[in-house]
């Protein structure tokens, strides 16, 4: 049984103190045009982020430290959850215990964020598959949960134009209004295909889900402030390890600005 909203009142104020840690988006930025020791000390000053960062010399250091990360945030955040269902999405990180919470009887915007992220999921395997000429029959078997868009029409939708994809997203239902995937990923979407390149899909599809996020910041009551602090902090650490990475890899240094997605800060 879902546990009431207002049981979640210490957890949301805890929250909310956290919140203030979050890396905002100039620190990102800055630590895109910094050298290595001055971005690793970007993203230590907050005081979240152990300061084992700062003595990072490679990859596999970088990892490390970054899983380390995920698992203490994976505590935090489990210590505040009092739903088995959601603790089950933070420890298993898994389509199928999104899928599940669904099921649920659990608020609204929060169920809202999981169909969004599941559709970002299934529209970029989709396009994956497609670039690559896949068979439809590969394709389903790969979308195994759904959204707001259900899986037969990604699957009908496949052996057609493209052209019919865009109108697809662009009018995607959600409670009664109307969403526009479109305006988000239809360039991008046009990238990927000439290109063959997914950097700015990727980019697209994190700053709308990170956009998704922020009506949680209004919220006071129940667990939606309390996953919504998770997913930024997931994203938060991809984000470290994007431009620490291209640190490492001057090569790469580059693709960091490009992948550059929004921050929840």
């Amino acid at each position: 049984m879902k546990t009431p909203p207002e049981n979640y009142t210490y957890a949301v104020g805890k929250i909310r103190a956290l919140e203030k840690f979050l890396l905002k988006q100039s620190v990102f930025e800055e630590a895109i045009e910094s050298d290595l020791s001055d971005a690793l000390r970007l993203f230590t000053e907050n005081g979240i982020y152990s300061s084992e960062l700062l003595h990072i010399k490679d990859s596999r250091g970088l990892e490390d430290i970054l899983n380390r990360e995920l698992l203490s945030l994976k505590k935090v955040v489990r210590g505040m959850l009092l739903d088995k269902e959601l603790i089950d999405v933070v420890e298993k990180d898994g389509l199928a215990s999104y899928q599940a919470l669904l099921e649920l009887d659990f608020s609204e915007p929060l169920k809202d964020y999981i169909k969004h992220f599941l559709d970002m999921h299934n529209i970029k395997t989709f396009l994956r598959l497609y670039v690559l000429k896949e068979p439809q029959e590969k394709l389903a078997k790969l979308l195994v949960c759904e959204g707001f868009i259900e899986i037969k029409e990604l699957l009908w939708l496949y052996s057609r134009e493209l052209a019919l994809l865009f109108n697809r997203l662009e009018y995607v239902h959600k409670r009664g209004r109307v969403v526009d995937y479109a305006a988000f990923l239809k360039e991008p979407i046009e990238d990927a295909v000439k290109e063959k390149s997914f950097i700015a899909l990727e980019k697209a599809i994190g700053d709308f889900l990170i956009q998704a996020l922020l009506p949680s910041k209004y919220v006071s009551f129940g667990p939606q402030p309390v996953m919504a602090y998770y997913f930024a902090r997931l994203n938060e650490i991809n984000l470290i390890r994007m431009i620490i990475l291209a640190k490492l890899n001057p090569a790469a240094s580059g693709l960091s600005r490009e992948r550059l997605n929004l921050a929840y800060a």
